[in-house]
């Protein structure tokens, strides 16, 4: 399958729009409504991702250089959360070129078709079942670093106010909108949006050095206007986003470029959506099939090795030996010993964290585990290969004098 990088490019830019004006949204209304706009943000995604059983949304986006469209992308995708299943279409157009790429997606199978790819669907059998089959259903508000980007959106929109317009309507819903001029928009904001505007056009243009319609702005630019509504259902879902974001710049020759990018996001058919796998009789399909490396962990217990080698006189030397024991691993743990022997005469290179016992947990790769060093506050960091019989184990500051340390450990078959 080819992956559209104009399509990712434009999205993120226009996504990048999307939350900035959410924020600025919400920062810029009374507490009370900065409150009540962070509160339907976070629970759509509450929902969306653990109470709704089913639903679909529309993402669309327009992007404009001088009222002429340049780009556009619409995306329909249908969630179905109870059998991790999801479908979605989307259809590109640059110029007079149009293309058509649908996604398929269940714990047990994926099917992919292109356009550009002659009408083939690749289908993706997962051996083991899917374990990631609830990527798409994961709230972003609960990610590790959700509370200091939110802090950080904050921060930057500034002290922006009285420029929405909250409206409670008499059925239970309401709607934000407001707009948000050039002399409003905080210099840091300025800043962030010309160094996007300049290198994701540029990387574009690098990228698709042929089929690329997008100006390459360089200098000058920045953010003349921003509009937005939000739309919140009596149920408190965010129903209906659309924003409008008007930027300015140059190119090389010096032609001025007023570029507007606009997006459309709805919400429709709560619990009433239906996820359908495609019937592939008589389609041209090539199939695949995922294996999975890790449906057997018990497989590295065992013993690993790894040469401690000395850097000395222009050779290298080896002085000692690093023994790994795995002697526990499953689908969620990892537990062993490691230990560090040195020849006689270079026992003075042993460190603190010679000789160590560990039971770590893998993280939701399930191929990196970490655990502490007793009595310190680092940590070390084991990566099980799943391509091969090796591991690899980083412990930090152990960059010793002249010790070569590349942490790869090889198993020992005895």
């Amino acid at each position: 399958m080819k992956i559209k990088k104009k399509t990712a490019i434009i999205t993120s830019f226009v996504v990048g729009t999307l939350m900035f004006t959410t924020t600025v949204l919400a920062e810029v209304v009374s507490k009370t409504g900065y409150d009540q706009a962070k509160d339907s943000i976070k629970y759509s995604a509450e929902c969306f991702t653990s109470k709704l059983s089913n639903y679909t949304m529309d993402i669309s986006m327009v992007v404009k250089d001088n009222g002429k469209i340049v780009n556009s992308d619409s995306t329909i995708s249908k969630f179905d959360r109870i059998n991790s299943a999801q479908e979605s279409t989307t259809t590109s157009t640059k110029g007079n070129k149009k293309t058509k790429n649908y996604y398929y997606v269940d714990k047990k199978v994926s099917i992919n078709n292109n356009s550009e790819d002659n009408n083939v669907y690749y289908v993706t059998e997962f051996e083991n079942g899917k374990k990631d089959s609830q990527e798409g259903f994961k709230n972003p508000f609960k990610e590790k670093n959700a509370g200091d980007i939110e802090k950080i959106a904050d921060a930057l929109v500034g002290n922006l106010k009285d420029c929405v317009v909250s409206n409670e309507k008499p059925d239970g819903s309401k709607e934000l909108s407001g707009t948000v001029s050039e002399a409003q928009i905080p210099t840091i904001i300025n800043a962030v949006s010309s160094y996007m505007l300049k290198s994701n056009f540029s990387m574009d243009n690098r990228n698709n050095p042929e089929g690329s319609n997008m100006p390459v702005i360089t200098k000058d630019a920045y953010v003349k206007e921003v509009k937005g509504k939000m739309l919140v259902n009596k149920n408190g879902l965010v129903e209906n986003i659309f924003l409008i974001g008007t930027f300015y710049g140059k190119d090389d020759k010096g032609l001025e470029h007023n570029l507007t990018f606009e997006a459309l996001y709805k919400l429709s058919n709560v619990n009433s959506t239906t996820v359908n796998k495609p019937n592939l009789s008589g389609k041209k399909v090539e199939k695949f099939v995922q294996k999975d490396e890790f449906a057997n962990p018990e497989k590295y217990v065992g013993k690993y090795k790894n040469d401690i080698v000395l850097e000395k006189d222009g050779k290298f030397q080896k002085i000692g030996e690093r023994t790994l024991n795995i002697t526990h691993c499953d689908n969620k743990t990892i537990s062993g010993n490691y230990e560090e022997k040195y020849m006689k005469g270079y026992e003075n290179y042993a460190g603190d964290s010679s000789k160590l016992e560990f039971n770590a947990k893998f993280d939701e790769s399930k191929y990196t585990a970490t655990f502490n060093i007793e009595g310190s506050s680092e940590k070390i960091y084991m990566n099980v290969d799943r391509h091969s019989s090796n591991i690899s184990l980083h412990i930090p500051n152990r960059a010793r004098s002249n010790i070569q340390d590349d942490g790869n450990f090889n198993r020992v078959f005895e």
